[in-house]
Formats: structure tokens, C-alpha cells, sequence
């Protein structure tokens, strides 16, 4: 998919793959997240670099009969009972819902309660493939929140142009076995290209 490729991404990067569909986006995506190995070269992390990766079926991960509590007490060791509820809060599940099973779960509250059990645990890196599917406004607007104040490295791909205007600040696009790197959010990026043209 790629030659001679090289590139280094910095702490604190917000990066926003772009490109046509079948350029290799998620393959350099699972490239980073170690879920696809590269047929030559090497991939470097630096040191203690620990890193989550949202894939676009990341939904199916989620135990269908477990409750919306359960899907996050699982994976958050020591948190007491009023941290999950407040954790689940901000991800608006609120009251009795978050004792639905996953299994009744729309879409979009599927997809956020995926983002936020991935997102229990710092890490310093986060790999997220097409994050705001099925997401309603309401809940692209908290998971847009949630990302500009993270204060780590995040490599995305989406297709909802507004989400990488407002989330990221360097854009890659990935097109004919190679990378090139804008300094700017989606809309800088489209605008460098049109007035290269």
C-alpha cells in the first residue's frame, strides 16, 4: 500500500487521515494500532507509549448482555460506584439507563458507550476509525468536547468533515502509496490544496 514511507508523529498531534476510500487509511491506522503488521520497515513507539484503538466495528466488542454500568465497571478497577455513574453521565447516560442491556442499545449509544470504555483507561495515543457513525449531534458534540481537551496524540479517519475541523490540527492525507502532511485542520487543508491547483 505505501513506499518509502517515513514520518513522525509528535506528543500532541491531532492528526485527521484523509483520502479516497481504498487509499489505505485503516491499513495505516492498524498499521499504528499493531493490529496489521507492516511487510518491511519498522514502526518505532516511543518510550511507555501506551495506545487504544476505536476500529470501525468496535461495537461488536461490547457484550450484549451486559448492562450500559456493567460494560464500564468492568474495566475501571478501584472506581467506586459514583465515579462510573458520573463517568457515564458525561457520555449522557443518566439515571435508568444506564441499567439497559448493550443489546437494546440504538446505534449511537452503542457507539458512545464503546468511546467511553475505551476511554476508562488513559493512553497516550488514541486510534480512532470513523468515530462518529451513528452518532446523533448531541453525542458528536460531547465526543468532539472530550477530544479537545485530550491532551495526547490522536490519529483519526472520518468522513464528518466538521468533526476533523474541529478536533484536529494537522491533516495527512493518504493517496497513491504515499503520505503529505498539511498544517492545518480540514478546512486549511482544502483550502492549500485548491489554491495549489
Amino acid at each position: 500500500v505505501y513506499k518509502n514511507l517515513n514520518r513522525t508523529i509528535e506528543r500532541g498531534e491531532k492528526i485527521g487521515l484523509v483520502g479516497p476510500n481504498g487509499a489505505g487509511k485503516t491499513t495505516l491506522l492498524k498499521m499504528l494500532a499493531l493490529v496489521e503488521k507492516q511487510t518491511s520497515g519498522e514502526l518505532t513507539f516511543g518510550s511507555g507509549v501506551k495506545a487504544h484503538y476505536f476500529a470501525q466495528h468496535q461495537l461488536e466488542a461490547l457484550n450484549p448482555n451486559d448492562t450500559v454500568y456493567q460494560s464500564i465497571s468492568c474495566v475501571s478497577q478501584g472506581w467506586t460506584e459514583t465515579q462510573i455513574r458520573s463517568y457515564l453521565g458525561s457520555f449522557l447516560f443518566k439515571d435508568d439507563s444506564i441499567e439497559k442491556r448493550v443489546k437494546v442499545l440504538s446505534g449511537g449509544e452503542k457507539s458512545r458507550l464503546a468511546l467511553a470504555q475505551l476511554l476508562v483507561e488513559p493512553a497516550h495515543l488514541l486510534l480512532l476509525d470513523e468515530p462518529t457513525n451513528h452518532l446523533d449531534m448531541q453525542s458528536r458534540d460531547i465526543i468532539e468536547d472530550a477530544l479537545k481537551k485530550y491532551s495526547g496524540t490522536l490519529v483519526c479517519i472520518s468522513h464528518d468533515r466538521h468533526f476533523l475541523n474541529e478536533v484536529t490540527n494537522i491533516t495527512i492525507e493518504v493517496d497513491n502509496e504515499n503520505i503529505k502532511k498539511f498544517s492545518g485542520n480540514y478546512n486549511y487543508y482544502m483550502w492549500k490544496k485548491d489554491k495549489d491547483n
